[in-house]
């Protein structure tokens, strides 16, 4: 979302899940100093980053493959399979990414808690599987026993641990470090604050991103970019300071949502927003009167979830004016369910 305060003309945006802290400024400095650079070619920058990517995870540069964003990252990934496998509903470019690469798709259904409603996946040999954990678009946690088993049977298992910073599981990125077909993937987005630039990272055992390394393309990250990247790893104390701020806001954004009177059900999750399923009957005007305060949330049925709203954590002033505007509301809309 939005970090400045609403222009009269501006929205207040609490569905991209954008920092609510801004920019790193770390990352803003390092652009500004770099900007009489631009007519160079990024040499040397895409080490630098790797090297500091590295360092902040915990691994060596050997294990490192930077990528622009996630959406590479599945290009590159989807070369060592014949199918692709992903849970349904799912973050959508799973989807497009493996129909872009002329590779089949296997959805895994979801129970209506968004949890695996199949115990076992019949992956094996010639086949990857795509989990983000916590998931998106729902925020969940799946089981972790579950995901094991994912893990024995697919030849490959990708795990996105793009919003892992906001979780309470503890990475696998260790076991990515010698594990062979164990792929995870690491966002500059998120808890990093860099939702404006493509830069991600594959972490894996080494003989695996040396197979992977010749499928990305010449120079695919920007140079603005690199050294956003590198301004932030230089000074990663932004990335505490917005994970204890989402983890002391969520909560916070949930009870407000339930208060309001105007939600069926609330679900807290583990990444930097809500879902909130209206009432029947009051959605369209949750919205309406969104709308008319210039507040835009996440409807999500193009994304496989019809009738929930994703709601992103904001400041604590954001957060308090969605909740003024909720107020608004006559709960004379609500229509409980199963009521007559």
């Amino acid at each position: 979302m939005l970090t400045e305060e609403p222009t009269p003309g501006g929205y207040l945006l609490m569905d991209w899940n954008e920092s609510p802290l801004g920019p790193p400024p770390a990352a803003v400095e390092r652009v500004i100093a770099a900007a009489g650079q631009l007519h160079r070619y990024p040499r040397g920058l895409m080490t630098e980053v790797t090297e500091l990517a590295a360092a902040h995870l915990g691994v060596t540069p050997e294990h490192i493959l930077l990528t622009a964003g996630v959406d590479e990252a599945i290009d590159i990934t989807l070369s060592l399979a014949e199918r692709a496998w992903g849970v349904e509903p799912g973050f959508d470019g799973y989807v497009e990414r493996a129909a872009a690469n002329n590779r089949p798709f296997r959805g895994i259904p979801l129970d209506a808690d968004w949890q695996p409603a199949v115990d076992k996946v019949d992956a094996g040999a010639g086949d990857i599987v795509y989990l983000a954990q916590p998931d998106n678009p729902t925020g969940m946690l799946y089981d972790i026993d579950w995901i094991r088993r994912v893990r024995e049977t697919a030849e490959y298992l990708f795990l996105d641990e793009t919003y892992h910073e906001f979780s309470t599981r503890p990475s696998v990125l260790p076991a990515a470090a010698d594990s062979a077909g164990l792929l995870v993937y690491r966002s500059f987005a998120k808890a990093m604050g860099l939702a404006g630039i493509r830069v991600g990272c594959l972490v894996a055992e080494p003989a695996l991103i040396a197979r992977l390394s010749p499928f990305r393309r010449f120079m695919p990250i920007d140079a603005v970019s690199l050294h956003a990247a590198a301004g932030l790893l230089s000074s990663p104390s932004f990335i505490t300071r917005l994970k204890d701020h989402v983890l002391t806001a969520r909560p916070l954004l949930a009870a407000a949502l339930r208060e309001s009177g105007l939600f069926a059900e609330v679900r807290d999750t583990e990444a930097n927003f809500v879902m909130a399923e209206p009432m029947p009957g009051t959605g369209e005007h949750v919205l309406a009167a969104l709308a008319s305060e210039r507040i835009l949330v996440k409807e999500c049925r193009g994304l496989g979830l019809p009738g929930w709203l994703r709601i992103s954590v904001g400041t604590l002033a954001d957060q308090d004016r969605l909740a003024a505007c909720l107020a608004t509301v006559s709960p004379t809309h609500a229509q409980r369910p199963g009521s007559a």
